[in-house]
């Protein structure tokens, strides 16, 4: 608690020691709750904009605690886009509201059709596990990066007018590259011969949504999994012939590494929070076609 106080002080006396014009000079910061947000905003304004990233790499997004100086960051900025259901999200968004008004705070699920917890992910028995809460992974999604992108690009294009033409321009360039990835990705699973896979941390429900694909997610609850939960996953595993256990290193992997262990599986890993959205979506899906089968 102490620790929190100290950066919400720190960043109110922050702003309380800008003059008016200085901060409105500073204000062209624009605040990212993770690195492809990063990508989103720079695929439509390049690079005018410098970006100050919350999540820094290989930190969770459950638990991570920002920095003063991200808060510092955070002051200077005209956006936040945030994701909206992030853990760190949940337990920071409204501090920060509090104590660093002066931003135009945008959630980039605004327009998205969520997953329920509880709905991407599945048991043995093909029964849903009995999780609270929303998916916040959106940003697993081609469709949905469509829909954030255009949310990133109204937002700068009503604070710049000027330039509304050539975030529109830039958008539509990115959306004709979010759909040859759709259309590649489509490509490579349509003739797989399995359509489940199983991943320590449950990040590709809304892939698998898209590519009617079935996840199975080690981790119960969002807890580590007890052991009761990792036999019924090693004995899916081995019902749907699962040969291939996802894992991402900003979580646990020694339980995931058990069951491939127990089952002769290979141990995968994919980075859902790389900088280079684009390029680590083609890398998952080649991934995902091997695991799969031919």
């Amino acid at each position: 608690m102490k620790r929190i106080a100290l950066i919400i002080l720190i960043a109110i006396l922050f702003s309380a020691c800008q003059t008016g014009k200085k901060k409105e000079l500073e204000k062209n910061t624009i605040t990212v709750s993770i690195l492809p947000q990063k990508y989103f905003v720079e695929q439509i304004a390049g690079t005018q904009f410098p970006i100050n990233v919350m999540l820094p790499p290989g930190s969770s997004p459950d638990d991570y605690e920002p920095t003063a100086k991200q808060v510092q960051e955070l002051n200077n900025s005209l956006f936040y886009f945030y994701v909206g259901h992030l853990g760190f999200e949940k337990s920071w968004m409204k501090k920060f509201n509090e104590a660093v008004k002066d931003v135009n705070y945008i959630s980039c699920s605004n327009g998205i059709d969520l997953l329920r917890g509880d709905e991407h992910d599945h048991q043995h028995g093909e029964e849903e596990v009995h999780k609270h809460g929303t998916d916040p992974h959106i940003w697993m999604s081609p469709e949905n990066v469509k829909t954030i992108s255009r949310t990133i690009a109204n937002a700068l294009s009503r604070q710049y007018p000027d330039k509304a033409a050539e975030f529109e321009a830039n958008l539509r360039t990115f959306i004709s590259r979010i759909d040859m990835l759709d259309n590649s990705i489509r490509t490579e699973l349509n003739d797989t011969t399995h359509n489940s896979f199983m991943i320590f941390h449950p990040a590709l429900g809304y892939y698998a949504r898209d590519y009617h694909l079935e996840q199975y997610s080690i981790e119960y609850e969002g807890k580590s999994p007890s052991t009761a939960h990792m036999k019924k996953m090693v004995d899916l595993a081995r019902e749907r012939n699962i040969t291939t256990i996802f894992i991402q290193t900003q979580f646990e992997t020694a339980k995931a590494e058990a069951i491939a262990n127990e089952i002769g599986a290979e141990i995968v890993v994919v980075d859902p929070l790389a900088e280079d959205w684009l390029a680590e979506m083609y890398s998952l899906t080649k991934k995902m076609k091997t695991a799969l089968g031919d």
